[in-house]
């Protein structure tokens, strides 16, 4: 990359010394036969004579170097961005382009400007789009604000902000400047210059110095003149000697050898007015050299209004203190400004002569003071006067125009009026006939979904009807074979008396798991036919775990351990204790259903906040799957159809729990197999 860059330097230099030798050769060949030729015309010349485009470029580059501040230079910016885009040169093309907006928001021509910027945002990648938006964002905001387009400016940043949330450091820095300048804008100086402090501080983070010479220009221009309103005007001079110091040294390394018109001093021009402006500030040496700078760009200010900066610069000069004043200096000064003020800023006239009478009073001349005294009082007269007659023609040009769209509204009105009327009872017939059909294809379609969800209802009612018919038969049936079989075996005489005498144990067990499963029926048909709360009194929680923990264990299985965890006070709350001991009973069972080994507890506990008890039951068996935890509480619900059970039982404890005003979950951090949570309010 160095080397690179090495090469295409020792071009820029051949380059150079080839158009110089050049030019002299053509001056000499010419002396004696022509007049003197002008480095422009032997540049169009060199042009004609080449067709390389990178020699092309760089000419064009030379030509509008040379008519800086001008119209023609943009021209060759033009030219030039052309040239590079024909030879597909796009950085080239970018940086043409770039230059030429700036030009033109120079004098204000922002339609330009905005139709060269899209072309560069165009052509450009993802990073140069970043820095040419951030940087014209900023410049825009603040060619509009000048040109009295407030209200455009802030709609456009407001815009901007609104469609793109890019957060990179040169919008950062835009940002900050944007918003500096809207504190300024409003007359907010003060508040103003954090924002423009932080954004001159995030900009010299900034990687290509050409972007850090671009953006701390801008946003110096502005803090300078910040500075300088509240009286920081030692903090104005140092910034602004620094932006000199880094303008120069970009000159230096990049454009001293490549660009032989660049002319720097003149585009340092502001910043010596501003200095000199400030002279009281300076010291000698300063005010010396920025002095000998100003009166050295006299002979090269071209146009218009770099003549007329450069007697403003002279005029506070020489007013600036006592030490310095030069009565008669100033007003030759104050008397070039008259003379490029109508057309540089014709507003400024009045306040101009009115300076000219203060130093011809200042200088006893009361003749020439009277005189230009009248002239500024009759100039703003005359300007106040064409403002007025200017605000009057313009309303009588609003005044006859919004006449005659007057005239023929009515005109139209009074036409339209019987087709209107006729309109209108059309539209309101088809109105009326509109909502009839509305309404009864919006009835029809409310009795096909209706039609539709009872049906659908109906289909799950039937499916459900079947599944529990289904399910009770072979729950049901199974009991019943096991108690008529056994009974049958009992008076069988081939069986022995030893394992006759087990046979009324299997019939009872067959007897209580029928006489559950109806009582589960029973209570399930009872439950849903109400959602009221259940009659509640006094009931010792702990008593009611002890109850059923004795009762789960009095069969107990071998490999199983049985734990109750509860409190050693008693636990009261309002609640019903045959439901509550219900639900208890039927997650022990469960539990013990699913439960090979390892250990079944449960416990009892009471939490503040909220206050609720807290009743789980906790096994070490197969668990329940994730996706399946809300399942396991619907009626007839069976994870495992060979494992025996109606699919009643949780069903049964959330109907209850919902009745006792309270909830029933599967606790989804325990992993080791399954716990089941009942809260209860007290």
């Amino acid at each position: 990359m160095n080397k690179q860059i090495a090469i295409e330097n020792r071009g820029h230099t051949y380059r150079f010394f080839s158009t110089l030798i050049l030019l002299i050769a053509f001056s000499a060949g010419k002396a004696h036969s022509a007049p003197r030729m002008t480095p422009a015309d032997s540049i169009l010349q060199l042009l004609e004579q080449t067709s390389q485009p990178a020699e092309r470029i760089r000419l064009y580059q030379d030509l509008a170097d040379i008519h800086f501040n001008t119209q023609d230079e943009k021209i060759y910016l033009l030219k030039m961005s052309q040239e590079a885009q024909s030879s597909k040169n796009k950085d080239v093309t970018i940086e043409a382009l770039s230059n030429l907006i700036f030009c033109e928001t120079q004098t204000f021509q922002m339609d330009s400007a905005y139709r060269h910027l899209y072309l560069v945002l165009e052509l450009a990648d993802a990073k140069t789009k970043e820095r040419y938006s951030a940087y014209f964002r900023m410049r825009f905001f603040g060619v509009l604000w000048r040109q009295g387009k407030r209200d455009e400016a802030i709609d456009k940043e407001l815009d901007f902000l609104k469609h793109n949330s890019a957060d990179n450091l040169y919008e950062q820095v835009a940002n900050a400047y944007i918003t500096g300048c809207s504190f300024y804008m409003n007359k907010q100086i003060s508040e103003a210059i954090p924002y423009f402090e932080t954004a001159l501080k995030l900009s010299k983070q900034l990687s290509r110095p050409l972007d850090l010479v671009r953006f701390q220009s801008l946003i110096c221009w502005q803090l300078i003149f910040a500075y300088a309103q509240t009286d920081k005007n030692v903090s104005a001079i140092r910034i602004t000697e620094n932006m000199i110091k880094i303008i120069e040294q970009y000159y230096d390394k990049h454009y001293k050898t490549q660009r032989p018109f660049y002319h720097l001093d003149r585009r340092l021009f502001q910043y010596y007015a501003f200095m000199l402006a400030n002279v009281n500030y300076l010291k000698p040496e300063q005010e010396n050299y920025y002095k000998n700078k100003i009166t050295q760009l006299k002979s090269s200010l071209k146009s218009p209004t770099e003549k007329y900066n450069y007697y403003l610069a002279l005029n506070n000069y020489y007013m600036s203190s006592p030490s310095r004043a030069d009565s008669r200096k100033a007003l030759a000064a104050n008397d070039s400004l008259i003379k490029y003020a109508p057309i540089v800023a014709p507003t400024n006239l009045p306040g101009l002569y009115q300076v000219s009478a203060d130093i011809c009073e200042k200088m006893k001349d009361y003749q020439n003071a009277l005189y230009f005294l009248k002239t500024s009082h009759y100039l703003q007269d005359s300007l106040s006067s064409a403002d007025v007659q200017a605000q009057v023609n313009e309303l009588q040009v609003k005044y006859d125009l919004d006449k005659l769209n007057n005239e023929k509204n009515l005109l139209k009105i009074k036409n339209k009026h019987i087709v209107l009327i006729c309109l209108s009872i059309i539209l309101a017939l088809s109105l009326f006939i509109s909502i009839y059909l509305y309404y009864r294809v919006r009835q029809e379609k409310r009795m096909k979904i209706k039609l539709h969800k009872l049906k659908a209802k109906a289909e799950e009612s039937e499916k459900m009807k079947q599944t529990f018919i289904n399910s009770m038969c072979h729950e049901i049936r199974t009991p019943l074979n096991a108690i008529v079989g056994f009974s049958d075996l009992i008076f069988n005489p081939e069986i022995d008396e030893e394992t006759r005498k087990t046979f009324p144990q299997e019939i009872q067990k067959s007897t209580t798991l029928l006489t559950s499963l109806i009582n589960s029926m029973l209570e399930v048909a009872n439950l849903d036919i109400s959602q009221e709360k259940l009659p509640c009194t006094l009931v010792d929680i702990n008593a009611i775990c002890k109850e059923e923990m004795r009762r789960l264990t009095s069969a107990p299985k071998e490999q199983i351990n049985y734990l109750l965890d509860i409190p050693e006070e008693p636990i009261i709350i309002p609640s019903h204790k045959a439901y509550l001991s219900l639900v208890i009973e039927h997650l022990l069972s469960n539990a013990n259903k699913f439960t090979g080994k390892g250990q079944i507890c449960l416990s009892c506990k009471k939490e503040d906040s909220p206050q609720q008890v807290l009743i789980t039951v906790t096994d070490t068996g197969c668990g329940i799957p994730k996706e399946k935890r809300d399942i396991v509480f619907q009626r007839f619900a069976k994870l495992d159809t060979f494992m025996p059970g109606s699919g009643l039982g949780l069903y049964l404890c959330q109907l209850i729990t919902k009745r006792l005003n309270g909830k029933i979950y599967v606790d989804s951090e325990y992993t080791t197999g399954t716990r089941i949570v009942v809260s209860l309010p007290f």
